[in-house]
């Protein structure tokens, strides 16, 4: 019996050991990331130009989407295991995927969203908006922004036409004077700017909206992934140091990766703050978010508990090393 048990043992270990050397050898899993084609991805961009996801024992291989919607929603049919999308995607879906899970922030801007008039309009602040016709974007940050600016202005009961238009539509629409402002996000100030004959006035606040972009996954998935997502960030931590220690090359990177013009990426740049956080300023922002869009009768079903939505571990564990 004792050698039987042996051999039992022998058998065990040399399987054990086969399957340690099959694993060893075996290639890295991919992981797949949805990531907008847009400068506020540049933490992703850049570690995968450094190879720093390597270098953490990652195979990530990025795939573009046109929007944070796109992406996000690749990410919920499975395409993808993580996506990028700003915090109003975040609140919007998260009134319907309950295993909806954000693990970081990695970029924020208090002027990414403007209200822009051109000079021939005549209007020169909030108020002469009375009357007037304003583009911006249905349910999304550009019509939110426009609506802090005049709570912010206390013009609250200004009488304004709102008129609908499609992003690509809006800087159209102002060029052509078929509105009188436009509510519009970047690069579509840069575009206003270097199209326009007139000089392009911004009549918003800065600071009173706190655009920001974010990891994504969902909890079914990162419940098995080990301690992938801290991997994840510890090359996007890495990444955002580069960039913040090299702006002028990191800026150079983005434009040639991304095909646009350095002086586009540059319009923007200093606006950016590249960091790793998931704390209450992101909270409060998507609070304020959901109340305006049940307010508005842009979403149903009852607002969410958003620190539910945060799946802070992998987060809290990369802060940890840091101190």
């Amino acid at each position: 019996m004792a050698a039987l048990l042996c051999v039992i043992a022998f058998i065990a270990a040399t399987l054990s050991f086969s399957q340690h050397i099959w694993h060893k050898d075996s290639p890295i899993p991919e992981i797949r990331v949805g990531v907008s084609l847009t400068p506020l991805a540049s933490p992703f961009l850049v570690a995968e130009h450094l190879g720093l996801f390597e270098e953490h024992g990652l195979n990530v291989v990025l795939f573009p989407c046109a929007s944070g919607t796109a992406c996000t929603q690749l990410m919920l049919s499975r395409d993808v295991e993580y996506a990028t999308a700003s915090e109003s995607v975040v609140m919007y879906q998260s009134f319907n995927q309950s295993d909806l899970a954000l693990l970081v922030s990695f970029v924020e801007s208090d002027n990414d969203l403007k209200l822009l008039t051109l000079t021939p309009t005549g209007i020169s602040e909030v108020g002469q908006l009375e009357d007037k016709r304003v583009g911006v974007v249905k349910g999304s940050a550009s019509e939110f922004y426009f609506d802090s600016v005049l709570v912010a202005n206390n013009y609250k009961a200004l009488n304004v036409e709102k008129v609908y238009l499609q992003p690509h539509e809006l800087v159209p629409a102002l060029l052509s004077f078929s509105v009188d402002a436009i509510s519009a996000w970047e690069p579509m100030g840069y575009k206003a700017d270097i199209q326009s004959a007139s000089t392009v006035r911004n009549l918003g606040t800065p600071g009173i909206y706190q655009h920001s972009f974010n990891l994504l996954s969902t909890a079914p998935y990162l419940e098995f992934a080990g301690q992938e997502p801290v991997h994840l960030l510890n090359a996007l931590d890495e990444a955002v140091d580069w960039i913040n220690a090299h702006p002028d090359e990191a800026s150079r990177l983005i434009a040639k990766r991304l095909n646009i013009p350095l002086n586009q990426v540059k319009w923007s740049w200093e606006d950016y703050v590249f960091r790793l956080s998931l704390g209450n300023s992101l909270l409060s922002n998507l609070q304020l978010q959901a109340r305006w869009a049940l307010k508005e009768g842009l979403v149903k079903n009852q607002q969410p508990d958003f620190r539910e939505l945060f799946y802070e571990q992998p987060f809290q564990q990369i802060t940890a090393l840091r101190d």
